[in-house]
């Protein structure tokens, strides 16, 4: 349920970046490129703290790879979508549930994996 209460809020924010660009006639490219890098720090922080109660900062660097896997796909999908005629904002809206599901596993298997019989000493205060 926190990734569901902090992927909202996420992607409001990411989403209203988007958007904000595009209205102000930016290429769909460079409005997702914008929405990404605006998002990384703030996702990392609530992601990290909020959902899996990790204060971690030396995490961030596998936190920005899969940020930088998932905006690959995410533009991937994006330029299909829009080449078949599916308008710049419906196009985003409709990658916002597949992409939110792909970064919670990988978030969970990648990024924020506790090591077996190791606790994350923030963890533990």
């Amino acid at each position: 349920m926190k990734f569901l209460f902090v992927g909202a809020l996420n992607t409001a924010f990411g989403y209203s970046v988007y958007a904000i660009f595009v209205t102000l006639h930016a290429s769909h490219n460079i409005a997702l490129t914008i929405q990404y890098i605006l998002g990384v720090l703030w996702n990392f922080k609530t992601t990290g703290i909020i959902v899996f109660k990790n204060h971690d900062n030396s995490r961030l660097i596998r936190f920005f790879m899969s940020y930088i896997v998932t905006y690959s796909i995410n533009l991937f999908c994006l330029n299909i979508l829009i080449g078949f005629g599916v308008g710049k904002y419906l196009s985003q809206g409709i990658m916002v549930l597949p992409m939110a599901i792909l970064s919670f596993l990988i978030f969970k298997t990648f990024v924020f994996k506790e090591k077996k019989g190791i606790k994350n000493a923030n963890n533990a205060l």
